[in-house]
């Protein structure tokens, strides 16, 4: 006898042979299911949100959007390759709205920040930029992320040689 089971919601499947249906064996695979369905749930690593911690800082730039995100990237990817440990990637390139994420290094010893660079027009020469940071460390307090992200916004303002509107 062939049999196969797959676990819902999941890409996994379980393939039998030559089995025959006793009650041992379907405790046995009742309780082979119970368990890569607990550990296929317990290896997406998800973190409560009591631990996370997010903070969204914004800007508004006097500059057109299609100037500014190409600009904006080559900044970030030119500072990923001077300092490793950096990453940034374009997830969304739209003419509404462009979205970088990233991981993000400040300080040597605070670890890498899961980051979102959301850039969209405001008006033909008005660009809105977010920056949105967070850290499951617990020691990266409120202030530390703000500092990030401040460091993140001086280093597009120079890479991409505009300034936030005042």
């Amino acid at each position: 006898m062939k049999g196969e089971f797959k676990i819902p919601n999941s890409k996994r499947k379980i393939f039998f042979r030559n089995l025959k249906l006793k009650s041992q064996n379907l405790a046995i695979f009742s309780l082979l299911a119970a368990v890569l369905s607990i550990h296929s749930c317990a290896s997406l690593g998800i973190v409560p949100d009591g631990k996370i911690m997010r903070n969204n800082f914004s800007r508004t730039y006097n500059v057109d959007f299609a100037y500014f995100h190409p600009r904006l990237n080559l900044a970030l990817q030119d500072y990923a390759q001077r300092y490793k440990g950096n990453s940034f990637q374009v997830v969304r390139l739209g003419s509404d709205a462009v979205i970088i994420r990233g991981l993000y290094q400040g300080d040597q010893d605070r670890g890498r920040f899961p980051t979102f660079v959301t850039i969209k027009p405001m008006s033909p020469q008005k660009t809105w930029m977010e920056i949105k940071i967070s850290s499951s460390n617990p020691e990266a307090s409120p202030e530390y992320l703000e500092r990030a992200a401040k460091a993140l916004f001086q280093l597009v303002e120079k890479g991409t040689g505009v300034r936030q509107q005042e």
